[in-house]
């Protein structure tokens, strides 16, 4: 018989998973924008079609587009050149990704009656949680004191730094691993299961 917590433990997890490789991949950890763009941007959608200022990520990049566009140049050379705490970050958010598959595979054990995975599930999805929240932070507190300076093509001095959505999606993948690491503690003892004798 399979345990509410263990269903609520799978959801949270592939969620979690699921959002750390979407914040790995996509460029919108810092974000330039004006005050103009600061209206925009509460479309999200805006984020996604690429429109305004640029957007850097721990991988990919996004040069922006008109005006506020970074040429290609500089923006090959910032995915080439990262800041040590830029590096960390990324490391902790592959560590977290590593730790998330583990979890999924202790996931997918514990559908086994004699599988004894509750207390691995736990640790490691635990480990999960930390992982991404030593990365958040280690950004977030980071980049404060870091501001990367960017030109435009149109010679305009990018200044405006903001944590971007990508951050903020990271920040959600922590919050379910977090409800995926309290459910697993559930998951720890054995099953209580009837049996023939």
């Amino acid at each position: 018989m399979v345990r509410k917590s263990h269903c609520g433990y799978g959801f949270f997890l592939i969620i979690g998973l699921l959002l750390t490789l979407i914040a790995v991949f996509t460029p919108g950890w810092r974000s330039y924008k004006d005050k103009r763009e600061d209206f925009e941007d509460k479309f999200i959608w805006n984020h996604f079609l690429g429109h305004g200022a640029p957007d850097l990520g721990l991988i990919s990049r996004y040069c922006g587009q008109g005006t506020r566009e970074v040429n290609q140049y500089d923006c090959k050379s910032y995915g080439t050149f990262k800041l040590p705490f830029e590096k960390t970050t990324l490391a902790f958010m592959i560590i977290a990704v590593i730790f998330e598959i583990v979890s999924f595979g202790c996931f997918l054990g514990l559908f086994s009656p004699r599988a004894r995975l509750g207390m691995p599930a736990f640790s490691v999805t635990g480990l999960a949680f930390l992982s991404l929240f030593v990365a958040i932070v280690v950004y977030g507190v980071r980049m404060q004191y870091k501001v990367l300076y960017l030109q435009s093509t149109s010679y305009e001095l990018l200044a405006n730094v903001y944590l971007g959505y990508s951050y903020w999606i990271a920040v959600l993948a922590a919050i379910c691993m977090l409800i995926a690491s309290s459910l697993s503690g559930t998951l720890i003892g054995p099953e209580n299961t009837d049996h023939l004798h």
